[in-house]
C-alpha cells in the first residue's frame, strides 16, 4: 500500500523529465497525506500536462460530498475486474510523481511500528503509476485519483507485503496513452520494481503526524 509520500522536485525539473507543457506551482512536501491535493501527469489527445487533483478516488456515481469513499490505493490484481475502476484504468490512466514513499514496519520487541522512507537509487522521480476520475456532485466538479499498488519486490518484503506500482521513464508514454489497451498490455506495467534499484532506510516517527512537515522527516536515523 502507499498512504505518505514525498515530493520535493521543483516543477521546471517535473516538467522536463516527464516532458509535460505545464506544471502547476509547486513547493516542496515531506508528508504527503490521502484526502490531499497531489500532482499527477496525464495525457489527453491533445497534450501531456500536470494538473493537481484530489488523492483519494471519487468513482463516477459518486452523489454525497460530505461522504466521499477513501479510496486512496487500489490493488493492481483487482482493477481490470471492478466497475468502480475498470473505465478509468482503460483510459484514465496517470503517473503520480513522488521523490519517496513511507511504509511501516512492525518492530518485533513492542507494539510499535518503525516508519521507513523508500525511494529509487539513482536521485530521479519516483513514478507512481495511478489512475484519475472526474465527477459531478451537486453542480460541483471533482477530479480524483489513486495509486496502484501490487505485491512487494525482495526489498521491500522485510518492511510490507504491498508497494505501489513504480513504472520505468520506457514505459511512460504506452501507459498515458489515453486510447484504450488490451489488458494483457496494461498489465504488463503492474509488477514490483525491481530491488537494486531501489534504497530503503528508518525515518522518525514524527512522520505519524500528518501535519508535521520538513526534510526532516526523510532523514535516516540510527
Amino acid at each position: 500500500m502507499c498512504g505518505r509520500f514525498a515530493l520535493d522536485y521543483p516543477g521546471a525539473v517535473l516538467s522536463d523529465w516527464y516532458q509535460t507543457v505545464k506544471i502547476p506551482d509547486l513547493y516542496k512536501r515531506y508528508n504527503i497525506a490521502p484526502g490531499t491535493d497531489i500532482l499527477i501527469i496525464r495525457e489527453t489527445s491533445k497534450v501531456r500536462e500536470g494538473s493537481m487533483v484530489r488523492w483519494g478516488f471519487v468513482p463516477r456515481w459518486a452523489k454525497d460530498s460530505n461522504n466521499l469513499p477513501m479510496l486512496n490505493n487500489v490493488r493492481a490484481e483487482k482493477i481490470a475486474s471492478k466497475p468502480i475502476f475498470k473505465s478509468a484504468f482503460m483510459q484514465q490512466r496517470c503517473i503520480i510523481p513522488a521523490s519517496g514513499f513511507f511504509e511501516w514496519k512492525a518492530r518485533h520487541n513492542d507494539n510499535h511500528k518503525q516508519p521507513f522512507y523508500i525511494s529509487t537509487g539513482d536521485g530521479c522521480p519516483v513514478s507512481f503509476a495511478g489512475i484519475w476520475e472526474t465527477t459531478r456532485i451537486n453542480g460541483i466538479t471533482i477530479e480524483s485519483c489513486a495509486i496502484i499498488t501490487t505485491e512487494c519486490n525482495d526489498l521491500m518484503g522485510p518492511i510490507h507485503d504491498r508497494m505501489p506500482v513504480i513504472l520505468p521513464p520506457e514505459t511512460f508514454t504506452a501507459w498515458l496513452n489515453p486510447s484504450p489497451l488490451p489488458r494483457e498490455i496494461l498489465k504488463y506495467f503492474l509488477k514490483p520494481f525491481v530491488s537494486k534499484n531501489m534504497t530503503a532506510w528508518p525515518v522518525s516517527t514524527s512522520i505519524n503526524k500528518s501535519t508535521n512537515q520538513g526534510e526532516q522527516l526523510i532523514q535516516p536515523i540510527s
